[in-house]
């Protein structure tokens, strides 16, 4: 019975998801795409798995940043734009 009553809500679920995919713009999926400009990065020598600072994605030749505010701010660092 407990089979069941699983089977049952799984597939309400799926109907409710499928619905909600539905009803989406395709302009709407596009907008909720978030790419950072900066990415988490490893500078110091400290350890293998240690990431202390931030580095431009598009240009790594920049100068990376202690702080992730600083580096989303810098206009040195460009935005990443997807052509779709």
């Amino acid at each position: 019975m407990i089979s069941k009553t699983i089977f049952v809500c799984i597939f309400m679920f799926s109907f409710f998801a499928l619905r909600q995919c539905r009803q989406m713009e395709v302009g709407e999926i596009e907008s909720k795409l978030v790419i950072p400009k900066c990415i988490h990065s490893k500078c110091s020598d400290k350890g293998f798995f240690q990431r202390d600072c931030w580095c431009c994605m598009k240009d790594l030749t920049l100068p990376c940043f202690k702080k992730q505010s600083d580096c989303e701010s810098d206009w040195h660092c460009p935005p990443i734009q997807l052509k779709l």
